[in-house]
């Protein structure tokens, strides 16, 4: 694992994993700014880490899981966040925050079942969702106020991308983890 860290789009991605924790620590510091700062340079890593590594010829399926299990911890670690300084968001919006989850679990459960392992697809929409998702985090820990319209716009963007990767699992015996959109030609 140490020789993957060496690329440069890895570290990328290791600056993610290592922010996770700290922002942890300024939500139980209540330091909701410190921790928009922190989604800040997430949102940076995450947008720099995939173009890097094409334009520096270091892609590898390590570094494209890595990414992965980083994004999937961060989306996880955002949900609890926003419990633990906005309950009332799950208490005014029960319906679109349970269809976002249950479409999310259902695409990586459908992953797990199908090919042993998370899917781990890269997919536009699901760029689109991770984009939309840290506008709404970001803005939340930044203004102290969640965006009502900014969450439906995230968590539909979520369900459109888990069902196009719900799609694309149920669909393809193998699926290309750079394939990019359904709508791209089986090869």
């Amino acid at each position: 694992m140490l020789q993957h860290l060496q690329l440069l789009p890895n570290q990328l991605t290791a600056i993610r994993f290592l922010l996770i924790p700290i922002m942890w620590v300024l939500a139980f510091l209540d330091q909701p700014f410190w921790m928009g700062i922190g989604l800040i340079i997430c949102l940076f890593t995450d947008a720099l880490d995939g173009p890097v590594a094409r334009w520096l010829d270091q892609t590898s399926a390590f570094g494209s899981k890595f990414d992965s299990w980083a994004d999937n911890l961060l989306n996880l670690s955002g949900v609890v966040w926003l419990w633990l300084f906005w309950p009332e968001l799950f208490r005014e919006h029960p319906l679109i925050l349970l269809a976002g989850a249950a479409f999310y679990l259902a695409s990586l459960t459908i992953g797990l079942v199908k090919f042993g392992q998370l899917a781990n697809l890269h997919l536009y929409s699901a760029k689109a969702t991770g984009l939309a998702e840290f506008i709404f985090l970001i803005h939340a820990f930044l203004t102290g106020l969640y965006n009502v319209p900014l969450l439906y716009l995230a968590v539909g963007l979520l369900i459109i991308s888990s069902t196009e990767e719900i799609l694309l699992m149920l669909t393809r015996s193998a699926v290309d983890e750079q394939i990019g959109s359904i709508l791209r030609p089986r090869s």
